[in-house]
């Protein structure tokens, strides 16, 4: 209820400001085509007094003004003192104008409104007025249907403008709403992740300093203290290594390298922990295979599925690293373990996730958000098959060097 509270309000925020843009865009429209017409009215009597005076400048005696009679068209000559000279045959009366040269709106009975032009000429020895006018009716009528087109377009683009962001605002607060719970998991999980080595921290130093210890127990008290800060340490790099993945702040140097020799070195790195569990790291590693890439992120993204690997496979099995160059590079690493459920496959790239929770693994539930963070900085993307019981493949695709 309250989500819909909200957006209601943001979609009735949205409509008033939509409105009141529209209606400014509207009536700018309007005044702007209302000045183009009278302008080019203006421009159309100036035009059409031309050559009529042009006729009487060469005859001042001939009395062509009064034989016009045009539809909506206008003309008188007046003197100086503003006296009717000529008048053309459409005027039953005197047009009620300023005798002063320019541009004059009057209002005639059963006329209506008629735009004038006033133009001072010289016939002979005389100085003259000469007035032409124009009904403006085509001017009202143009303006009265773009007022009425007006009146039906305004409210349906606002119709149209709310329906738009009312849909788009569903999928905004959607999305703000599923980056808030996410945020506020992530929180739940890194100060989880967090206090566990802190309690264990905690509890050493509570009972280091509660009495005197050996010397035995001070060196075992502190090989824990220095393994949980370890983890701590690990935890805090994961977490500025994602918070600056997602601010697009994740700066990798790519340089041209053989991904071969990272993968020999990762697996090298690897080797301690595989050995101590008896777990054997076979390689078919194509050869002479570049890439242009980082290989400080290139290793650390290696070594994570590497420790998971060999941390969720049991004694005695294999992890098969397979490197292959063809329209790009990809590398493969298939494990013999426990294998993710079809369930838990969608989610395996969520931060602090773990497809099985009572094992605990190097990354604290991060290694794969940094993983995909980095295979993205490069351009790439990762797959994953995997069967509970039987195992997991990781693939990294990347583009080939050039």
């Amino acid at each position: 209820m309250k989500e819909r509270s909200v957006r209601w309000r943001i979609t009735l925020l949205f409509c008033v400001a939509a409105g009141a843009l529209l209606a400014i865009c509207y009536g700018s429209f309007y005044l702007i085509f209302q000045r183009v017409l009278r302008d080019q009215f203006d421009q159309r009597l100036s035009e059409i007094a031309a050559p009529i005076i042009f006729d009487i400048q060469g005859d001042p005696e001939d009395k062509d003004v009064d034989a016009l009679d045009l539809p909506y068209e206008y003309f008188e000559i007046l003197d100086p003192s503003g006296s009717v000279l000529q008048r053309s045959k459409n005027l039953n009366m005197n047009l009620p104008v300023a005798v002063q040269p320019g541009l004059q709106t009057v209002h005639l009975p059963q006329i209506g409104e008629v735009r004038l032009t006033i133009i001072p000429f010289s016939a002979g020895p005389h100085q003259w007025l000469f007035i032409a006018g124009g009904s403006t009716r085509e001017i009202a009528a143009s303006l009265a249907a773009l007022r009425r087109f007006a009146l039906v377009l305004l409210p349906a683009s606002l119709i149209l403008t709310a329906a738009v962001f009312g849909f788009l605002s569903n999928q905004l607060l959607g999305r703000i709403d599923a980056v808030v719970r996410q945020l506020r998991q992530f929180v739940s999980d890194a100060a989880h992740e967090i206090r566990t080595p802190l309690a264990v921290l905690q509890g050493e130093s509570e009972l280091l300093l509660a009495k005197t210890r050996t010397t035995t127990e001070y060196e075992n008290a502190a090989r824990v203290m220095d393994s949980e800060l370890k983890k701590l340490s690990r935890i805090v790099d994961s977490l500025f290594t994602l918070s600056m993945a997602d601010a697009g702040e994740l700066r990798i140097a790519p340089e041209p390298l053989y991904l071969e020799e990272i993968l020999e070195e990762s697996c090298g790195l690897a080797a301690p922990l595989a050995n101590h569990k008896k777990i054997a790291i076979e390689r078919n590693l194509q050869s002479d295979v570049l890439v242009n890439g980082d290989p400080r992120f290139l290793r650390q993204l290696f070594l994570i599925f590497l420790d998971n690997a060999v941390k969720y496979s049991p004694s005695g099995t294999r992890v098969r690293i397979t490197l292959t160059k063809k329209e790009d590079v990809r590398v493969s690493f298939q494990d013999q373990g426990i294998g993710i459920s079809k369930e838990d496959l969608p989610r395996i790239f969520e931060r602090f996730f773990r497809a099985a929770p009572s094992t605990e693994t190097q990354s604290g539930g991060l290694g794969l958000a940094i993983a995909q963070a980095i295979v993205k900085a490069h351009h790439g993307r990762i797959e994953c098959e995997s069967e509970p019981g039987r195992g997991s493949m990781f693939t990294v695709f990347l583009p080939a060097g050039a």
